[in-house]
């Protein structure tokens, strides 16, 4: 009974919410946005001012995520994963300085 009890947690916990990706973030707890096949996923976000965001880069090619006023910036980077903490509030869209041709994106964050 215990382990069935156990899985049941388990299976619930890998399911996640299935909510929609441009829901804010709740608490601070951030969000991600993946490059892939040259395009951002999901493009549109919105945050809160404190919350981290998460940027993942699958391709093999170098990109960036940079906001057309400055205001972040993950300068290019490989296949990896960076990381930055929105600051303030406001509509920021943002895009990729090595390939200008890829899709913006907009990340929304409110106070």
């Amino acid at each position: 009974m215990v382990v069935l009890a156990g899985a049941l947690a388990l299976g619930t916990a890998a399911c996640g919410s299935g909510g929609d990706d441009a829901a804010p973030a709740a608490g601070g707890d951030g969000r991600t946005i993946t490059i892939k096949d040259f395009d951002y996923a999901p493009r549109d976000i919105e945050a809160k001012v404190g919350d981290t965001i998460t940027v993942v880069n699958a391709d093999a090619a170098s990109h960036t995520l940079t906001a057309e006023d400055k205001a972040f910036d993950t300068g290019p980077f490989g296949k990896e994963t960076k990381t930055f903490t929105v600051s303030k509030a406001g509509k920021f869209t943002y895009s990729c300085t090595v390939h200008p041709y890829m899709p913006k994106g907009v990340i929304q964050v409110s106070a």
